[in-house]
């Protein structure tokens, strides 16, 4: 019977080799082929650049905006690295103690306050070498369970302070 379930096991194990040599490897160091990736994942992607020429993509997850940044950038290409990135403005709920809370239980996406006292929350990813279209839509798939996860930990922490109103809306 083992010999039985072993065998069975080899072959599911040899069909799903070639399925998985099939999905599509890319280029995610281009900002423009990553803006690509993106509608196939199924998303909205707009590739622009901001005010130093630097290239983003506007997207958005949940019904919420966020932007995928690139960084150390050759030339508008050859990003070695990206980052989902959004933020809630300030709000005298957001404290040290509530990012620190999220951050030791949440492994990807992670929280700050940053200079302005704004919630920023960003999830890195490296873009070296090259991706599979199937890896880069977990990735995204990440972003947006963990935003919202942020959406509901956020609601619970405003209801137990007392503040009946919902969390300001990402910018």
């Amino acid at each position: 019977m083992r010999a039985v379930i072993a065998g069975m096991a080899a072959m599911a194990a040899a069909v799903a080799q070639p399925a998985l040599a099939q999905d599509k490897l890319f280029d995610a160091t281009d900002p423009a082929t990553l803006t690509e990736a993106m509608k196939t994942a199924g998303f909205k992607a707009e590739l622009k650049t901001n005010d130093k020429g630097e290239p983003y993509i506007n997207s958005a997850a949940n019904g919420s905006p966020f932007t995928i940044e690139f960084y150390g950038c050759e030339k508008a290409k050859a990003c070695p690295s990206f980052q989902f990135y959004a933020w809630y403005k300030k709000d005298p709920l957001y404290t040290l103690a509530l990012v620190n809370e999220w951050n030791a239980a949440k492994r990807f996406l992670k929280l700050r306050i940053d200079t302005d006292g704004d919630l920023a929350m960003s999830m890195d990813v490296t873009s070296v070498g090259k991706l599979t279209q199937a890896n880069f839509a977990d990735w995204v798939d990440w972003y947006q369970v963990m935003d919202s996860e942020l959406d509901k930990f956020l609601t619970e922490k405003r209801a137990a302070a007392g503040k009946a109103a919902p969390a300001p809306a990402k910018k």
